[in-house]
């Protein structure tokens, strides 16, 4: 036996475009994991430089820190960008779902939004514009006509008996 929405009408202008600024923010992920990539030798270049600034006259104990500073950085970029690829895909997924008036599937994105945003605060460029996108999407999927919404769409479970 399948459950049917209790009510089915469309989604409000609320919930449609925190949906649309949803997956507005996914896309800003992945362009953010690009752009970090694209810095990446810039980074392992000033990463390295104020390593041995640091270490000036130290003994390294045998350390080559140039490679070390690359592999860090490297490694850091590669685990950035997978997290950022699964979040990304998540939200979109995550994003239909509550479109479709999935109540856990907004709260699910809540928590990812309170991520996100706590993530990138303090950044700038790609990463500001990030924020804001995720924010007022949050926002949106949890103003009055938005929660109206999905009280009316609240899933009737099935009566089962257990003989």
């Amino acid at each position: 036996m399948s459950t049917q929405p209790s009510v089915s009408i469309a989604a409000p202008g609320s919930v449609v475009w925190s949906y649309r600024l949803y997956i507005v923010g996914a896309v800003l992920g992945l362009i953010g994991a690009v752009v970090t990539f694209i810095a990446l030798p810039a980074a392992i270049s000033a990463g390295t430089d104020a390593a041995n600034r640091a270490l000036q006259g130290r003994s390294t104990n045998g350390v080559d820190v140039a490679s070390a500073t690359a592999g860090l950085a490297v490694g850091g970029a590669i685990l950035s960008a997978v997290i950022t690829l699964a979040f990304s895909i998540l939200t979109i997924v995550f994003a239909r779902k509550m479109l479709a008036g999935r109540n856990w599937a907004r709260i699910v994105l809540a928590v990812f939004a309170a991520l996100q945003i706590f993530g990138v605060l303090g950044s700038l460029g790609v990463g500001a514009l990030h924020f804001v996108v995720v924010l007022v999407a949050l926002i949106l999927s949890f103003v009055p006509t938005s929660n109206a919404w999905f009280r009316e769409q609240r899933v009737e479970q099935p009566v089962t008996t257990a003989f």
